[in-house]
């Protein structure tokens, strides 16, 4: 994140987050492969009619106890080199929760996402930690979701299924600005 300066989204950028989207169990970590925050990300997702994320709850939405701060306090230490670099997957292994709860506590803790992300790591291993977090999905059948070329103006969307072949921001050009049938 060496520019936080507001980038506009371009059609390559948008492609690379429709394909990592149901690929990458964090959104951290598409924000970090893509350069921008969190947030730039969740909102680019949420135009695109992206679904939202099947978090597992045990790993992300569990209150952060004292004896919690502390073990991530000793946990960020361990996987902290000596250059500074921190290796988010390996905490969030040790930590058993989500990567996006780790990395929102240590913001919390830390400072802002401009100041930390330059400092994060993914680990060394990346396939074994994707391989854990991403198990491999059967092949997907013609009606399930995927991503699919929107027929009007031909940018790739997600769709939830076979029917779904118009973006939401043509479907919303087509029947009025409330994005409701006339």
């Amino acid at each position: 994140m060496s520019d936080s300066r507001r980038r506009l989204w371009n059609d390559e950028a948008t492609n690379q987050l429709i394909e990592m989207w149901d690929r990458v169990s964090s959104i951290v970590l598409i924000a970090l492969e893509l350069n921008r925050t969190t947030s730039s990300v969740q909102t680019q997702a949420s135009r695109r009619g992206l679904p939202r994320r099947n978090e597992a709850n045990e790993r992300h939405r569990r209150k952060w106890t004292p004896e919690d701060l502390r073990l991530l306090e000793v946990t960020l230490d361990k996987h902290t080199n000596r250059n500074g670099d921190i290796y988010i997957c390996e905490i969030a292994e040790d930590m058993k929760r989500s990567i996006d709860a780790v990395s929102a506590k240590l913001v919390e803790i830390l400072g802002p996402e401009e100041e930390i992300f330059p400092k994060y790591k993914v680990t060394a291993d990346t396939g074994a930690v994707v391989a854990k977090l991403n198990p491999l999905k059967p092949a997907k059948r013609k009606n399930e979701p995927a991503t699919r070329e929107c027929m009007s103006c031909r940018r790739p969307f997600w769709s939830e299924g076979w029917g779904n072949r118009i973006c939401q921001p043509c479907r919303k050009e087509e029947s009025g600005a409330d994005g409701y049938d006339r």
